[in-house]
């Protein structure tokens, strides 16, 4: 019989990706949640979503028809969505508990601490309501402030001096409720520490600014375990926050990636995490010779999953469901896949590949984008490239949502090559090849 997994938020490109998966015939991809309801809105009405998540559900196994899985590849609140919708169905789900020691910020950075002091910046939380809400925080300057259960960097300030704390709390006051508003309906449904539900989720973080090289570490925990199949380098924009590409495998010494297996597993296995993947941000640190946590999160990163295809022939969604299932990842994903270790073969066409941002770094408005037929020719000409448009003619970049707080992006690129040197040239032809247009604002 068929297997039912349903994945929360599914769009076309993370269906294709699951379509093309080889292991399984048997497996049958549906969704549950359109992609639409849970990006680019103004607010998440959790209660209604769930609602509709449970008669989607209950419409199916009306037919008869069993439900074997749920999983999801995107952020909160879908992350969560898994728990609360699967744990009640008898399904191998990560608790709810366990996301949010994850997605929660402030109490996974405590965690982290436990398990890793050493790989962990100085932090705070801190209440921007208050009337000093600098008095409260404990971290020097520069430092960097994000609220609980942010993503694509939304709310996130570099604070170099107190003005620049004052400029950006009249912006926080304002737009925090709409991410922390969610959370707090989340994590009314939770069994949370005392201290950490009483607070309650419009908190922020202060953090030590952490540098060096960026890296994506992807695993997964299973039966009290954490296993890290692949390190992804993730590279910024130079002077800028803004990130240039992901690319895989990481250049990082084999040395320092098994100092950051280390790290990973060590934190992952402490955290409240189970039956679930999970990626992790680190920076290495080479003049320090030191290793930082960014953050953590219980799903796959799907910005790599392409990247993993080209590599080692098979994208990350494997995993995913593999987990969601029950069943223990092999292969290109099998604990012999760790990076420093001798791993299995790859067998993916490209010996590197990354994913590219095309950005723009002010206001304005598009004024032409690439046709159907020039994306069509530059994919033909370039074997193993996708490239994905993300704006419109005529579409002014500051209204756009979920862009980071210093860029607007323009498409992605997804590029394989057989080095580095190559995939280079081969990003240089994708830009130029892209006839994108931008005006001025009031033009």
């Amino acid at each position: 019989m068929p297997q039912n997994v349903f994945v929360v938020g599914l769009d076309e490109a993370n269906r294709q990706l699951l379509e093309r998966l080889s292991a399984d015939d048997d497996r049958r991809f549906h969704t549950l949640l359109d992609f639409s309801e849970l990006r680019g809105v103004e607010e998440f009405l959790i209660d209604d979503l769930l609602a509709e998540g449970e008669r989607q559900l209950t419409e199916f196994t009306s037919r008869g028809e069993p439900i074997d899985a749920i999983c999801t590849c995107i952020d909160f609140p879908a992350t969560e969505f898994v728990p609360l919708l699967g744990s009640r169905r008898g399904l191998r789900v990560p608790s709810l508990e366990g996301v949010l020691s994850c997605n929660h910020k402030l109490w996974s950075r405590e965690l982290q601490r436990e398990a890793a002091p050493e790989a962990i910046p100085g932090f705070s939380g801190f209440d921007p309501y208050v009337d000093d809400p600098l008095r409260e925080i404990d971290v020097d300057y520069p430092m960097w402030i994000k609220p609980l259960n942010a993503y694509r960097s939304q709310l996130g300030f570099r604070i170099n001096h107190p003005q620049d704390f004052h400029a950006a709390l009249p912006t926080i006051r304002e737009d925090l409720p709409r991410l922390a508003e969610p959370l707090e309906t989340v994590m009314k449904r939770a069994d949370l520490p005392h201290e950490i539900a009483d607070a309650g989720a419009r908190l922020m973080l202060a953090e030590e600014i952490i540098s060096g090289r960026l890296c994506t570490v992807e695993g997964y925990v299973r039966d009290g375990d954490a296993v890290v199949y692949g390190i992804i380098d993730s590279v910024r924009v130079p002077n800028r926050s803004s990130f240039a590409r992901y690319q895989y495998p990481s250049s990082l010494p084999g040395e320092i990636q098994r100092r950051i297996v280390d790290i990973s597993t060590r934190v992952m296995r402490h955290m409240w995490l189970e039956d679930s993947p999970f990626n992790m941000e680190l920076f290495y640190d080479a003049p320090r010779d030191q290793i930082r946590i960014l953050e953590i999160n219980p799903r796959i990163s799907q910005s790599h999953a392409p990247l993993f295809e080209l590599v080692d022939g098979v994208s990350h969604h494997e995993v995913m469901v593999d987990v969601a299932l029950g069943r223990a990842p092999t292969g290109a994903f099998g604990p012999q896949a760790e990076p420093g270790s001798p791993g299995a073969p790859r067998k993916g066409t490209f010996g590197v590949a990354a994913k590219f941002f095309l950005r723009a770094y002010r206001d304005a408005r598009v004024t032409a984008v690439p046709s159907d037929e020039d994306v069509v020719r530059l994919e033909a000409e370039l074997p193993g490239t996708t490239v994905h448009v993300l704006v419109e003619e005529g579409a002014q970049l500051s209204e756009l949502e979920d862009q980071d707080a210093y860029s607007y992006e323009l498409a992605e690129i997804y590029l394989g090559a057989s080095s580095h040197q190559e995939l280079l040239a081969r990003w240089r032809w994708a830009r130029e090849s892209l006839p994108f247009g931008l005006s001025d604002p009031d033009v």
